[in-house]
């Protein structure tokens, strides 16, 4: 079945079985098309019971037919607006969602989340966005409620006036398109699913062009003649740094903008609980808050922890104490406290200043080992593997999206 090649339409592709011991899934790919153009961003996998499709017959626990839908709000246990953005609990309710209609004597078919306790799959029907997978693999909640969110900040750039109210709407132009009815098992991949996935199946960006645009017209509007200073006949230009922004912090702060001032803004870039955020871990050192407790004391450890919290506190969370590890706008990593005590000790992030030299030092630094090629080095800037392959996607897209603000 294909996809008309106008309106924003999601295909899904079934690709076949998944089965684990007695567990099993329908496994497929998906892209999202705005009037025939595939967005990259918008890329990845779905999970669903297992077929064959069948719309006739109410709550029967199989996947739905393969046909074309047509897509709406939904409000309820999930939500298309006010869904919860917790970043503490697994499944906490109200989860992001869009509905399916037209699917028969079949009621309530969303894409939603997986979620605990059931993150092999969450469905008697529904889709579950992912990451690529293995038959035995579990699915991220966290990746998944991104991707959820992905496609509802696409669909209210799209078609806003659906979005203007908390009542079930029609999204005008949208639809789902489901292809194929397998019945073949998939055999596992020789290699870790993360590992071979494509560039434009790897993406998942964290906000939508629309919120690019504004992180871009931020920075530039307040600090566009430093940064372009900065990158006076460097291999990065200021679109590269803004997009760098937009990849690692601005999901956070630009829902501040209008509510805080651009220094408070600045100051409160601490982020990235990694090593001790249950269910994280990080091998660069401090590997979590006792690690950088027994190197440098407790009078370092408690700056940073109430550093932290103040973030914390910011967005209506409790304190931890936990020190975190990614400090300004363009998130330098604790780990460098090694080398550059005092950017951490003397709360040096405070400056938009520091922050520009630090990113721009750690890029010439980057550019140098990897003999000029600037991809690799924003690549190598996040780090190596398949996360900075990622990462360093995703900030490909960025640029081009923040080049309609600051130019070549």
């Amino acid at each position: 079945m294909q996809i008309l090649g106008r309106g924003w339409e999601l295909h899904l592709k079934r690709l076949g079985m998944h089965k684990s011991g007695s567990r099993q899934r329908t496994y497929g790919s998906y892209q999202v098309y705005i009037d025939g153009t595939a967005v990259p961003s918008l890329a990845g996998f779905i999970c669903e019971r297992s077929g064959p499709g069948d719309n006739r017959t109410a709550g029967n626990g199989k996947r739905i037919e393969a046909k074309t839908y047509p897509l709406w709000t939904q409000f309820g246990h999930y939500r298309s607006i006010g869904y919860s953005t917790s970043q503490e609990v697994a499944g906490d309710p109200p989860m992001p969602a869009l509905l399916l209609l037209g699917t028969g004597r079949r009621t309530g078919i969303l894409i939603h989340p997986a979620h605990p306790p059931n993150l092999y799959l969450s469905s008697i029907g529904c889709l579950n966005p992912t990451n690529a997978l293995g038959p035995g693999d579990l699915i991220d909640f966290w990746d998944s409620r991104r991707r959820v969110i992905a496609l509802l900040e696409s669909l209210r750039e799209y078609a806003p006036t659906a979005f203007a109210h908390e009542v079930s709407s029609r999204i005008k132009d949208a639809s789902i398109v489901v292809d194929g009815e397998p019945t073949r098992r998939l055999a596992a991949p020789r290699t870790r699913s993360t590992a071979v996935m494509s560039a434009a199946t790897a993406l998942l960006l964290p906000i939508s062009k629309a919120s690019a645009l504004i992180c871009a017209r931020w920075l530039m509007d307040n600090f566009g003649d430093k940064i372009k200073n900065a990158t006076v006949g460097k291999a990065y230009k200021p679109k590269h740094l803004c997009a760098i922004a937009c990849q690692e912090t601005a999901y956070k702060w630009i829902p501040w903008i209008g509510h805080h001032s651009t220094q408070t803004i600045v100051e409160r870039a601490v982020f990235d609980a990694s090593g001790d955020y249950p269910g994280t871990s990080r091998s660069a050192f401090p590997v979590n808050t006792r690690a950088f407790r027994d190197k440098y004391g407790q009078a370092f450890t408690d700056m940073l922890i109430e550093e932290a919290n103040k973030t914390r506190r910011l967005q209506g969370w409790g304190n931890k104490p936990w020190v975190y590890k990614g400090y300004g706008l363009f998130q330098y990593d604790l780990q460098h406290v090694k080398t550059a005590e005092g950017f951490f000790a003397n709360k040096e992030w405070y400056s938009f200043d520091n922050c520009l030299s630090r990113v721009v030092q750690e890029l010439d630094s980057k550019l140098t080992a990897h003999g000029g090629n600037l991809w690799k080095a924003i690549k190598a800037y996040n780090g190596s593997g398949a996360n900075a392959e990622r990462y360093m996607q995703n900030v490909k897209v960025f640029t081009e999206y923040c080049e309609e603000v600051t130019g070549p």
